[in-house]
């Protein structure tokens, strides 16, 4: 990552779908999903904003049915670095909330980025 990116405000309507996905957040966070730049709703798990870039933004394409959501199986673990001064972590999706900065080194097991 080398360039620094601010919260942006969410201006849309949200749909019953994503209230009951992502709640109703305010914010779109700046994070990095291998190397690119990405924007996701506030207050969401990893797993859950990977969710939104894979619906909202196909940017990302994900195994679903591989993951089980509540940190019971640790299928959803995953590489990456708080901000991007900070050290590698492995961690799981599900447990992990999105912050401004956040860097996913690596997807979880069957996740990969989407050529657009």
């Amino acid at each position: 990552m080398t360039e620094k990116r601010e919260p942006i405000p969410f201006s849309g309507t949200h749909s019953s779908d994503d209230l009951n996905l992502y709640g109703a957040y305010q914010m779109l966070l700046p994070i990095w999903v291998e190397g690119e730049p990405a924007y996701v709703p506030e207050n969401n798990s990893v797993l859950r904003c990977l969710q939104y870039l894979e619906l909202k933004e196909n940017s990302v394409r994900m195994d679903w049915g591989r993951y089980c959501w509540n940190n019971t199986k640790g299928c959803c673990e995953m590489e990456y670095r708080a901000d991007a001064a900070g050290e590698s972590i492995v961690g799981r999706a599900c447990q992990v909330q999105a912050t401004s900065g956040l860097e996913i080194l690596q997807l979880p097991r069957g996740g990969r980025k989407h050529a657009r």
